[in-house]
């Protein structure tokens, strides 16, 4: 996964939480969030803390990190 992998990935789904993006590259989530932290830095992503489901014990106890593309 390249920087510019990553930015057609935002660009082409308009958001995606750390763990879909992860899983799309099958890459690992800090890898994944270092580099999204480089676009953050350009001010070319944000993210968000989504609220996590009711009930569902799918999610684990981590908030839902949720990155968007504002290029």
């Amino acid at each position: 996964m390249t920087l510019v992998e990553l930015k057609n990935f935002l660009l082409d789904h308009r958001q995606a939480t750390l763990g879909e993006i992860a899983a799309h590259f099958s890459a690992d989530r800090e890898l994944v969030r270092g580099m999204l932290e480089v676009w953050q830095r350009k001010g070319k992503v944000s993210y968000t803390l989504a609220a996590k489901c009711q009930g569902c014990s799918q999610c684990g106890t981590a908030p839902i990190e949720v990155y968007q593309w504002q290029g």
